[in-house]
């Protein structure tokens, strides 16, 4: 009976410590590339104000999430509406939502912009 206590524990120990080692696959670990994005805008002149400056964007289809890319579009946008639209808006109003259900190792973005 001790023996079979002992295999058991055994075997406790040893699935604990694999199961608590990292394994290939974490999501750290995989390249996702920018697939599309979309927004989500519900003043329309600050609507047609980010459709019309798209072309500066700092997502670009293909690249790998990056914080410091989501950084420098919540600049951008938020400086834009301010020189254009609000001089009040804060970035905080800018938000993103990031998925990567899309398909494998790809994600897109929605980009919220609260008045």
């Amino acid at each position: 009976m001790k023996a079979l206590k002992l295999i058991f524990t055994l075997l406790v120990v040893t699935f604990s410590i694999n199961c608590s080692t990292p394994k290939q696959g974490n999501i750290t670990q995989i390249d996702y590339k920018l697939e599309s994005i979309e927004y989500n805008i519900e003043d329309s002149s600050i609507k047609n104000l980010v459709q019309t400056n798209m072309d500066k964007t700092k997502f670009k289809k293909g690249q790998s999430i990056k914080e410091s890319t989501f950084i420098k579009e919540r600049k951008r946008i938020a400086k834009l509406i301010r020189k254009n639209e609000n001089p009040n808006f804060s970035t905080d109003q800018v938000s993103f939502e990031i998925d990567t259900t899309v398909s494998k190792n790809k994600f897109s973005v929605t980009t919220t912009i609260k008045q």
